[in-house]
């Protein structure tokens, strides 16, 4: 395998550390529902029961439901299981995946806390009770790891560096020179300045080489010379011809083949604390109001590797020495925070014996999110004199994003008061989602990041099935599904594209005040396929991973009634 180099001009928009995406908007603004083991045990088809905590977040309603207060506290354990599969190249232009690697990542978590007070207004008709509550409840536990890897001979992730690091001078990417040439010595100038064509180089670029994982070739004659790159796990060749400028045209190969993988570590998670008001108006509409409050954590950690099956194929020579590339690794950290408020309203209505209705619609959230990132490079030799190694300086950056609105509407209908059955809908219009500048409500720098989202995003449907059924007033026996289809306009869809939940459950209500509930639930989401790196040949793709990713939770609650 080789490529010719003649000359590349890489158009670049934008840093690629820190760069927001329409995905991270979605990594946000997601709500795959916790609570309580109860309204887990029953797939949260909670919109029209109430009388729940952990339902409150779905309807305010539900706080008013009980004419007594009550306390409870969640403790959960998830479990991520990722298989990862490796794909090196398409074959006959399908990709084969082999070479499967399972990681599991397990996290306790508190999904569920909150009290609720029940204050009767001694009428006997209209307003008969308020409800006053805080509760907290998760949203959404980005937890996960995985790693998947193999053999390559055709591609190379430093080779997409030395790619994507064309045009730009090796003396700016090092800091020895600014956007002017003029002589500096800043190892830090040119991840927060443009070179003299006003691009930013992106910072994985640039920390490969000032590692020396990429470096200039051919003759240093060539005013060319210090604007293109070789990988050090490529070899080059002259071809005896000349470009219509005059200068050496170069063949460019991969030394041999390479065992490469990639690993990503994600935790954190989404949780909403709900100041909440409800209303009881004759034991037969109830009105609820939440103000929320959204706090998230989300932890992202990545790297990639590769490794010469013989290093003998991979000779790097120096004016002075000899030596043979090793091993490589980047690794990419990030991490962000935010914050924000919402509001919340929702009604349940009893119209007949048995038959409950209910609906909630939530406002948009403006988050204020604070991001912040680094990018890491090391590479190895057989001689150690000439490993290299380079981390960036941490960058950061602040703004907001609006998360969309959300409408939801539920049913639910008792048998003789030993059984339930409901079911919820929810609708999230994801190409509501708009990015902004943090200070004001300017959006011009999100100009295409946000027109992306409303071409790119649209409607996800959410669907909520549960039941529960009391052999005897003590115990409960729950069972709920759910699943949730991928909002991305990327044609047709199928049930194995979404994502679906399948949980049980078991309740236990003592005579007194005691009661405890313990729920399992299984989530299985969508595949995710992962390309490591851009792709760089006509000829040969990038490695692709396919990932296949479920949770596991048990969550057990316990509370009081009083």
């Amino acid at each position: 395998m080789k490529k010719t180099f003649i000359a590349i001009t890489l158009m670049l928009s934008a840093i690629a550390a820190g760069a927001q995406t329409m995905y991270d908007g979605l990594t946000f603004s997601q709500n795959n529902y916790f609570g309580t083991a109860r309204s887990i045990g029953m797939g949260n088809a909670m919109t029209a029961v109430g009388g729940d905590l952990g339902s409150i977040g779905l309807n305010p309603a539900g706080s008013a439901v009980y004419n007594f207060s009550q306390f409870t506290f969640t403790p959960n354990v998830s479990i991520s299981s990722m298989k990862s599969s490796w794909s090196a190249y398409p074959v006959n232009g399908t990709d084969t995946y082999s070479n499967e690697i399972g990681k599991n990542l397990s996290k306790f978590t508190v999904p569920n806390i909150g009290v609720t007070i029940n204050m009767p207004t001694g009428n006997r008709s209209g307003l008969v009770a308020m409800t006053y509550g805080f509760v907290v409840n998760a949203t959404n536990n980005f937890a996960g790891q995985m790693m998947g890897g193999g053999q390559n001979d055709r591609t190379s992730y430093q080779s997409s560096m030395a790619v994507d690091a064309d045009g730009y001078d090796i003396d700016f990417l090092n800091g020895y020179r600014d956007a002017k040439g003029s002589e500096i010595d800043d190892w830090s100038h040119a991840y927060h300045n443009a070179d003299d064509r006003g691009l930013y180089a992106p910072w994985n670029v640039i920390a490969n080489a000032q590692a020396g994982a990429i470096s200039n070739y051919g003759d240093i004659n060539d005013p060319d010379y210090y604007y293109r790159y070789i990988a050090a796990t490529e070899g080059f060749s002259n071809t005896g011809e000349r470009d219509e400028y005059g200068n050496y045209i170069y063949d460019i190969f991969m030394g041999g083949p390479l065992n490469q993988s990639y690993g990503r570590k994600v935790t954190g998670g989404k949780y909403d604390a709900l100041v909440n008001v409800g209303f009881n108006f004759n034991n037969r509409f109830f009105l609820g109001l939440n103000l929320g409050i959204t706090t998230l954590d989300y932890n992202y950690d990545e790297y990639f590797k590769e490794a010469a099956v013989d290093p003998s194929d991979f000779q790097i020579d120096y004016d002075d020495a000899t030596t043979y590339f090793t091993d490589y690794r980047s690794r990419y950290s990030y991490s962000a925070d935010g914050a924000g408020v919402y509001g919340k309203i929702g009604f349940i209505a009893l119209p007949a014996e048995g038959l409950r209705l209910g609906a909630a619609i939530q406002t948009p959230t403006t988050l204020f999110v604070d991001e912040i990132w680094r990018q890491s490079v090391d590479v190895h030799y057989q001689n150690s004199a000439y490993d290299g190694e380079a981390t960036s300086p941490e960058g950061n950056f602040s703004y907001r994003l609006r998360t969309p609105y959300r409408i939801n509407a539920g049913l639910a209908y008792t048998f003789m008061g030993m059984a339930l059955l409901s079911a919820d809908y929810e609708m999230t219009d994801y190409s509501s989602m708009k990015f902004m500048e943090r200070d004001n409500n300017w959006s011009n720098s999100f100009d295409d990041l946000n027109r992306d989202i409303k071409n790119c995003m649209g409607i996800s449907h959410m669907v909520r099935l549960g039941a529960e059924f009391k052999p005897v007033p003590e115990m409960a026996i729950r069972a709920g599904y759910n699943f949730t289809t991928i909002p991305e306009y990327s044609g047709m869809t199928t049930l194995h594209d979404n994502i679906n939940a399948f949980s049980v459950g078991l309740g236990y209500s003592s005579k007194g005040s005691f009661f405890a509930d313990l729920a399992a639930r299984l989530t299985t989401f969508a595949d995710e396929y992962i390309s490591p790196y851009a792709d760089y040949l006509s000829d040969y793709a990038s490695p692709m991973i396919l990932n296949k990713r479920e949770r596991y939770d048990i969550t057990a609650t316990i509370g009081w009634r009083f």
